[in-house]
């Protein structure tokens, strides 16, 4: 795993946005051809990441000189391609036609020096004088140690630490590992779980008894996650933060039928069984149970994420019912 910066200054803020909603960065090819970034651009491959600085002080000052600035916004983001060339139209004034594919992790305002060490503020100063091209970082702890500050922001807020790993509303089953010494993942758990708790406040405004959107019953808020209903995997920033993209799914059983495909929900939002709920006979008798109810999270602007699920996840379209531009109709 490797890390690289990315300084983005301030008159660039339109292209700083439509890269985050649509998950991709680029460069223009002088940019691109300087110095050693062909190389660094080749070495970067799926699963680095990427730090994406905006609006920071005056770069035109000496070695060390922004130790203690402060960048207004820092993205971290993961690749999820390597390097390659296109022209189609992303940004409105150039093509940035050397691009690479990016899951964003998370944003954070106003980052200190501090929370990313010298060499990472020294990179993004080379970065600010070199048009935005990527700088490597090569100190092991810059992402632990922004890891650490964001947990210690995030206590802050609400005056508790993050709930722990073992709390089953935090931590999706495929994470449950990630404590483990061999996983080394910790930046995407760690903001992840902070962009989770953000979501739980808005879906659920700290209610101590919440209803799952999917069976109906109301329960203790511990035993209801705030869910995805496209995979956040597959959204894009925008898309992670929409409410109309989250529905409360109960660990009774409705979120793993639901996240795996096993149920979905129909364009006029009742729960539905997929083929894959054949699978065993139990399994099709817990799914039985479901079928029919009526999903209350689903709605005229949920309904494009709920399509989306059942294309890509459940693939069980209802009966009857055509595509159009990817969206069940």
């Amino acid at each position: 795993m490797s890390v690289v910066v990315v300084y983005v200054p301030a008159g660039s803020r339109r292209n700083f946005q439509i890269g985050l909603a649509k998950s991709v960065w680029g460069w223009k090819p002088d940019t691109a051809g300087r110095a050693d970034t062909p190389q660094v651009l080749a070495s970067l491959k799926p699963g680095d990441y990427l730090l994406l600085g905006h609006r920071g002080p005056n770069a035109r000052v000496p070695a060390g000189g922004w130790t203690d600035a402060v960048l207004q916004e820092l993205v971290v983001a993961r690749a999820t391609s390597n390097r390659y060339h296109a022209e189609n139209t992303v940004w409105p004034d150039d093509t940035y036609d050397v691009r690479i594919d990016l899951e964003i992790l998370g944003v954070e305002k106003a980052v200190a020096g501090h929370q990313l060490g010298e060499e990472a503020m020294e990179a993004f100063r080379l970065s600010a004088n070199k048009q935005g091209a990527p700088v490597p970082v090569h100190d092991p702890a810059v992402l632990d140690r922004l890891v650490d500050s964001v947990q210690e922001q995030s206590a802050g807020e609400d005056g508790s630490q993050t709930p722990p790993s073992s709390t089953p509303d935090d931590v999706d089953p495929q994470e449950r590992y990630l404590d483990l010494p061999e996983n080394l993942d910790r930046p995407t758990l760690a903001l992840a779980r902070r962009e989770q708790a953000g979501l739980r406040r808005a879906k659920f405004r700290g209610k101590p008894i919440v209803r799952c959107d999917l069976c109906g019953r109301m329960l203790p808020a511990i035993l209801v996650r705030a869910a995805h209903v496209k995979k956040r995997s597959q959204c894009n920033l925008q898309e992670r933060s929409d409410l109309w993209n989250l529905m409360g799914a109960c660990v009774l059983g409705c979120d793993a039928l639901f996240e795996d495909g096993f149920i979905y929900v129909t364009f006029d939002g009742s729960v539905e069984m997929s083929p894959k709920a054949e699978a065993s006979e139990d399994l099709a008798s817990v799914a039985k149970v479901l079928k029919g109810r009526t999903c209350t999270a689903h709605h005229g602007e949920s309904e494009q994420y709920f399509a989306w699920h059942r294309t890509n996840v459940a693939s069980a379209a209802p009966t009857g019912t055509t595509a159009v531009d990817g969206v069940t109709v």
